[in-house]
């Protein structure tokens, strides 16, 4: 049979097969996370060494490449890398931190001192074999140890060599002393002075000490970093399938982040205004923002004007608020206005709970004056509520991992639904220097010997 003919069979058979099949139906059936593990994975045939130390943003690049499939090398200090520690209240699970076994996953775990000449050479065998290395060391460390990009394109010309650092590669900040830590990026981005309570008129700091700018949580700089970084070595991959070439990939996380301000940098460009902390409100949308109730708290969305009219409606405020006479939203926008009209609508919150906000939406969109025009409303949910709701339960994100080290865990993983290659979470994790016995043999052909002379020698 010829490959035109049985390509056209197989488009004919999913043809057919969507014909008695409703989408949802069908896409379930071939994107459900409990069945990656009958697929192929994208980047099997990509090796990455993952030198990044102390930094969340390596350490997430090279968990989402081995999400899909690239055989990660972790490679540590015999002693471990500090990620392993940084853990809620000093808590351990089997001697590990809880914020490393997120993200230690699907990786090898080998060690080398990298301080010594015997473990950079060491380091140069195994880029010989790898397609990408990921470091996060301070620029120009890299290049005097001897291991820096253009010393190792030497060995591996295909290589994709990506740095992850506070500052960057280059720029008057870019030989600081200070490190990378996350909120250093969140603190120079100029997002996080846009976050907190609002300063009321004519007050100082030292009379309202609570007006200050929050941090985002989870890490999120190093985060849009690594993901950033990720995102640039699958560019980069493809770029060498052209031309053949590897290349220095440079991402600094403060301004990877600062990637995600929106319109402020724009607007000041334009108008001279800079952005200013505007607390729960948002100077683009009116209805938009987070709201108390009996019971927790709420996101209010309305971006259009009828839908900020059907809010209003379904509190029951349309006739005394005056709704029917709006023409715009552009005069809510205005801060002074936007803050008095908070208060009202905070007033009405609070008279319901959670839920019976959320039904009363639905509700309207069916018979409401407007309908089916929604006033969007959506419960702000705890860790402990976000792990038991049902549509995230039935899309995968917190099946249970049985580990065969650490046991049954939860770690967020199958973001990516893919109904040909789709990502799976293979092992949570792996103690300092696991793979050891196995890495090294399979890729530099080390006998036991050999490992046992390293290891006493404290160069793994």
């Amino acid at each position: 049979m010829s490959f035109i003919s049985l390509a056209a069979m197989k488009k004919a058979a999913r043809t057919s097969k969507t014909k008695q099949q409703s989408w949802s139906d069908w896409v379930r059936e071939r994107d459900d996370p409990r069945i990656a593990h009958t697929k192929p994975e994208a980047l099997d045939d990509i090796t990455v060494l993952d030198l990044s130390s102390k930094s969340f943003a390596g350490c997430l690049c090279s968990s989402l490449l081995a999400e899909f499939g690239a055989e990660v090398l972790r490679i540590e200090p015999p002693e471990g890398d500090f990620l392993r520690i940084c853990t809620p209240y000093g808590m351990l699970h089997k001697g590990e931190g809880l914020n490393y076994l997120t993200e230690g996953r699907n990786k090898f775990h080998i060690t080398l001192d990298l301080s010594r000449p015997e473990g950079r050479e060491i380091l140069k065998d195994l880029v010989t074999h790898a397609d990408v290395l990921i470091e996060t060391y301070r620029p120009g460390i890299m290049d005097e140890l001897g291991i820096g990009y253009e010393q190792l394109k030497e060995i591996n010309p295909g290589l994709i060599f990506a740095s992850i650092t506070g500052y960057g590669q280059f720029g008057p900040m870019s030989q600081s002393r200070m490190p990378d830590y996350d909120n250093i990026a969140q603190a120079r981005s100029g997002i996080q002075s846009g976050t907190g309570e609002v300063m009321p008129e004519g007050k100082s700091y030292n009379e309202c000490p609570w007006a200050v700018p929050t941090k985002a949580g989870s890490w999120i700089a190093w985060s849009v970093a690594g993901t950033f970084m990720a995102v640039g070595i699958l560019a980069a991959l493809y770029w060498r399938e052209i031309t053949g070439e590897g290349q220095a990939l440079d991402v600094a996380s403060g301004e990877a982040y600062a990637r995600l301000d929106d319109y402020a940098a724009l607007w000041y460009y334009d108008t001279g205004i800079i952005a200013e902390r505007f607390g729960n409100l948002d100077v683009c949308a009116f209805l938009y923002c987070f709201a108390p109730t009996k019971d927790g708290a709420v996101f209010l969305g309305g971006l259009r004007l009828e839908m900020w009219q059907a809010f209003v409606d379904m509190v029951g405020k349309w006739d005394e608020w005056g709704a029917a006479s709006w023409t715009s939203l552009a005069p809510f926008m205005q801060r002074e206005e936007q803050l008095k009209w908070a208060s009202l609508i905070f007033e009405e919150t609070r008279k319901y709970t959670n839920e019976e906000l959320v039904r009363m939406s639905i509700e309207y969109a069916k018979k409401g004056r407007l309908a089916p025009i929604t006033p969007v409303v959506a419960p702000v949910c705890s860790p402990e509520e976000a792990m038991k709701d049902a549509n995230w339960l039935d899309r995968g994100i917190f099946i249970p991992i049985q580990d065969p080290l650490y046991g049954e865990l939860i770690a967020a993983q199958a973001q990516h639904k893919m109904t040909e290659s789709p990502i799976r979470t293979k092992w949570v994790c792996r103690p300092v220097g696991y793979d050891n016995e196995y890495i090294y043999p399979k890729y530099l052909g080390w006998r036991p010997s050999k490992l046992k002379e390293l290891k006493q020698k404290g160069v793994i």
